[in-house]
């Protein structure tokens, strides 16, 4: 792989968000129980909601910081649909109140600790979006900065598997044999068939090495062994994917622009014709 590590694509997002993605297609709550502890995600986020999320909190500007109220970003619009990959902006608005639904409840040895993602926001008509990540959340994530995310890893995983699996592979980076009744735990693919599990798997896996997360994988009897990449190398590759993230986003954004000022335009001259006849 090209490139050299540098410190402005350190894309990397403290949190143990990490270890407890709040992404599922399906359902209505998460339940995960680790060795140190046990996690409720409450009206858990979509791809793109998860998509949105990971926006703010890589490409965010800091309006206000408040210890009781949390930390304000706004971010410009156009680039949150980018983020979304979609122009309908009844449908930003329902991602961002998302946001607010979004409840995480984490018990520990040493107690509980419960938030939502964010409070109130604001899609403003200066073309910027924002958003208050409440105080509780981001002290959920500077309370593990020692465990960094890779995030174009993450943007461009797109099954709830893969991002589960990419969270427990990314805290656990050592590891290179995981047994399947665990791998598939992680992954969190339940309530099928073990063939049908075992193919779940796989396209996850698939989908890891696929974005240059890992060099490949094999199963042996109930393990799944691990080809993986040095920590150079996957830096280098962040790089690599933070690059085609932001030329896709601008694209995304150039092309909206365009669309917009053709729909002005076509509006323009069929009023024009209306009035004319009349």
């Amino acid at each position: 792989m090209r490139g050299k590590f540098d410190e402005k694509y350190a894309v990397e997002v403290p949190a143990d968000i990490l270890r407890f993605p709040p992404v599922s297609l399906h359902e209505k709550e998460i339940l995960i129980t680790t060795e140190y502890a046990q996690v409720k995600i409450e009206n858990p986020l979509t791809i793109s909601a998860w998509r949105v999320l990971l926006g703010l909190l890589r490409y965010g500007k800091e309006e206000k910081r408040d210890p009781t109220l949390g930390l304000k970003v706004s971010i410009e619009t156009y680039k949150l649909l980018g983020f979304m990959r979609n122009t309908n902006w009844k449908d930003l608005k329902e991602t961002l109140k998302s946001l607010t639904e979004c409840r995480y409840e984490i018990r520990y040895k040493r107690g509980v600790a419960g938030f939502v993602v964010a409070g109130e926001f604001e899609i403003e008509k200066n073309g910027r979006v924002s958003v208050v990540l409440t105080a509780s959340f981001m002290k959920f994530l500077e309370d593990y900065a020692s465990l960094w995310f890779y995030y174009p890893f993450a943007f461009f995983l797109r099954k709830p598997s893969a991002i589960n699996l990419h969270a427990f592979l990314t805290a656990n980076s050592t590891i290179n044999r995981v047994k399947i009744e665990t791998a598939l735990e992680r992954a969190r693919i339940s309530r099928v068939n073990p063939t049908q599990a075992k193919k779940y798997l796989q396209m996850a896996l698939n989908e890891l090495v696929e974005v240059g997360f890992l060099k490949g994988y094999r199963f042996e009897e109930d393990t799944v062994i691990l080809e993986r990449y040095q920590t150079e190398t996957l830096r280098i590759r962040a790089i690599e994917l933070q690059r085609q993230l932001d030329k896709e986003v601008q694209e995304f954004i150039e092309e909206f622009r365009r669309a917009f000022r053709e729909s002005k335009r076509r509006r323009k001259k069929r009023d024009k014709d209306i009035n004319q006849k009349q």
